[in-house]
């Protein structure tokens, strides 16, 4: 079955669970669950109803979702240089590996919400400190699966680059890294996973703007309709994010498919 026909399988059972979502709720008519139609109206109006000349996106936009976007692009960007610099520094270097390696484990051991109280009272209430909780909480997945890909990089593959005479740079950057690409992008869609789990608990607590904010006091207010809209606006956020990794990850890393397809 072709790649078209999968995503169309896709759409389609998306528009089935809709339609029972819509026909369940409508006929429930619980104020606790509102109908997707409701949902989504509520999205449009609360924040893509400005207009042409506001460019769509109404003034609560920038602060309930472009504030979370934001700090979530920060904390993982942050996660991705540091887990890949340190991941391909361990996996060359086994021996300071082997040391450090069982310290890593435990902290990455540690629930990046249960640091958030710690956080407040050492960073304070910014967005610096949702930042960092985010980078803390993301790092381990793209460090390990780094760190992993790297020592699985054939031994010849590194022959041939000796033999071909290359500099310690031009080694990583065209033999090494390529070769781990995949295991490193597989860290790193489940980092942005992470992260957007750690960014809506960050926002929770001491928040002034943000998804998280928004979600948090919709539900002190009771306002189950602008609960839901929030939650709709946090999955589209992972959707989004998890599409955009995967084009990138087919752009870069088309070769490897076709040399899996030739191996196969």
């Amino acid at each position: 079955m072709s790649r078209w026909s999968n995503a169309a399988l896709g759409w389609v059972a998306a528009a089935l669970l809709i339609l029972v979502w819509q026909i369940w709720t409508a006929s429930a008519q619980s104020a606790y669950f509102p109908t997707p139609l409701d949902i989504f109206g509520d999205v449009y109006d609360r924040w893509f109803s400005a207009g042409l000349s506001h460019g769509f996106l109404t003034d609560s936009f920038y602060t309930d979702i472009l504030p979370s976007i934001g700090r979530l692009m920060f904390g993982l960007l942050i996660a991705w240089i540091a887990g890949i610099t340190l991941g391909v520094l361990l996996g060359r270097m086994p021996v300071v590996a082997m040391i450090i390696e069982p310290i890593l484990h435990f902290m990455r051991g540690l629930p990046g919400p249960v640091l958030l109280p710690l956080a407040l009272v050492l960073v304070g209430t910014g967005s610096a400190m949702r930042i960092g909780l985010i980078a803390f909480g993301a790092v381990w997945p793209v460090l390990f699966n780094t760190y992993s890909a790297v020592r699985q990089v054939p031994q010849g593959f590194e022959d041939a680059g000796r033999v071909s005479r290359i500099s310690r740079t031009s080694m990583l950057f065209r033999v090494i890294l390529p070769t781990a690409s995949s295991g490193i992008f597989a860290g790193i869609k489940v980092s942005t996973s992470l992260g957007i789990i750690l960014l809506i608990a960050s926002e929770l607590y001491a928040a002034s703007n943000g998804i998280g904010f928004g979600l948090s006091q919709a539900q002190r207010s009771f306002e189950f309709l602008t609960m839901w809209s929030f939650i709709v606006a946090l999955s589209l956020l992972g959707y989004l994010s998890n599409l955009l990794l995967v084009r990138i990850e087919h752009t870069l890393l088309g070769w490897h498919r076709l040399r899996m397809a030739i191996d196969n």
